[in-house]
């Protein structure tokens, strides 16, 4: 694998590190938003694309290649893990599949399932030849791929029922860890078998385990510790993590995990999440508001992008992005907007 750090000439490390004349990257969060555009664009089903390899991998360089984006991320989707081991989805038209039922619904059952195998279980095979087809068609200097998964807490909730799994991290938590430590297990296996492909570093997505789901509590002995094992057996160099809604209470825990070295926060306030990183080398991303990006007027993007860069932009370490992916719909204009006043506000010195 090469070492993330042979990128750090390329003009994107330089705006994380921000040096003059460079500015802060612009890395809309592009999963589900991509099933959508290539969907419409080649009159394509959602769920013909993502149970075929070739058709997820190129959704993702669709919309990389459109708007210049230097990466792409293997998944679309935060049920992968759960349907893997048994939970239904629903899929529609022209967007990611939702989650109709869990694997299981006791969880006294989760004694009767094993970790989920990457090369065969539900679309885990997609996933995997996604990460072939990236190493082949998008690998080069200045491209980042990075390979992905939700996040453990996540994956519970779609292998037993997310308030079935919360209400029992009180009631039968022994029961909980097994589950989080099943979902573990697949991750990891997951995980390294996409890096195995050719992918560069990882991203987890893990929505379920912030604290306007969680109490910062629960986090500790409920995410935390699968946090570390995951980061301890997967073969990656760094670690990137997305979690929704409310953070600040746990973010010095997710910095002091090792290589955990990007965070992804949605709505919270930038300053704060900036001055509570300090000194540590971890990039903060976020998080101009989807809602803005789907439904606001070009100058109300442009707005929204100098409030972030005047929030956390100052002395770098920046990933400028949507505090979330993109919604189905958003504006090609805004899309482009958010780019181009990345630049027009993020070119250092600030």
């Amino acid at each position: 694998m090469e070492s993330i750090t042979e990128k750090l000439n390329t003009n994107f490390f330089k705006g994380v590190l921000a040096q003059e004349g460079f500015s802060v990257p612009a890395v809309p969060i592009i999963l589900g938003y991509s099933i959508w555009a290539y969907s419409h664009y080649k009159k394509i089903p959602a769920e013909r694309i993502m149970r075929n390899g070739e058709f997820h991998a190129a959704a993702q360089l669709y919309v990389a290649k459109k708007y210049e984006l230097p990466f792409v991320v293997t998944f679309t989707d935060l049920n992968l893990i759960g349907e893997a081991l048994g939970a239904q989805l629903t899929y529609l038209p022209d967007v990611i599949p939702v989650h109709e039922s869990p694997a299981i619904q006791n969880l006294d059952e989760i004694n009767n399932l094993s970790p989920a195998n990457p090369e065969k279980d539900g679309r885990l095979p997609v996933i995997v030849k996604t990460a072939e087809i990236f190493s082949e068609k998008f690998k080069a200097d200045e491209h980042i791929l990075m390979a992905g998964c939700e996040g453990p807490v996540t994956a519970s909730g779609s292998i037993v029922g997310m308030e079935n799994l919360m209400r029992n991290m009180i009631n039968r938590p022994e029961k909980v860890h097994k589950v989080l430590d099943i979902a573990s297990q697949s991750i990891i296996r997951f995980l390294n078998a996409q890096l195995k492909r050719g992918m560069e570093f990882v991203t987890l997505a893990d929505p379920s385990a912030s604290c306007t789901c969680i109490s910062p509590e629960f986090f500790k002995e409920f995410a935390r510790p699968y946090y570390k094992k995951i980061v301890k057996q997967v073969n990656s160099p760094i670690f990137m993590i997305h979690i929704c809604g409310e953070v600040l209470p746990i973010l010095k825990d997710l910095i002091r995990i090792p290589k955990m070295m990007i965070i992804s926060v949605d709505d919270v306030d930038m300053a704060q999440a900036k001055k509570i990183i300090g000194n540590k080398f971890v990039l903060l991303m976020g998080n101009v508001s989807t809602s803005i990006m789907r439904y606001g007027t070009a100058s109300q993007v442009e707005m929204e992008v100098r409030r972030v860069i005047n929030k956390a932009g100052k002395g770098g370490k920046l990933l400028l992005s949507s505090a979330c992916d993109l919604s189905p719909g958003t504006p090609e204009r805004n899309i482009l907007t958010m780019i181009k006043a990345a630049k027009k506000y993020g070119t250092f010195p600030l």
